[in-house]
């Protein structure tokens, strides 16, 4: 069975991810494009990921992703995308 590769369309505000090791729960809440302050550079676009779950030790934390790195970890199955 192939498994299904993600794309950048996949990644929407609200969106659930599931760590695999960890167990840890995120949610995306903003994308935003690290080289908007240079005018000559190409867009990065990252995500802000709000994480939760038994790998944090009872807090919570918002950590900024590059949007190619979730996508890597989504395809090469580090991590899960909870689908509706």
């Amino acid at each position: 069975m192939m498994m299904r590769l993600y794309e950048t369309t996949d990644l929407q505000h609200g969106k659930l991810i599931k760590d695999i090791t960890s167990g840890d729960l995120g949610i995306l809440t903003t994308r935003f494009d690290m080289m908007k302050a240079w005018d000559e550079e190409s867009a990065i676009w990252a995500w802000d990921i709000y994480w939760t779950g038994p790998s944090m030790g009872g807090e919570s934390r918002v950590v900024p992703f590059i949007e190619k790195g979730i996508l890597g970890l989504l395809n090469g199955g580090a991590w899960l995308l909870i689908e509706e």
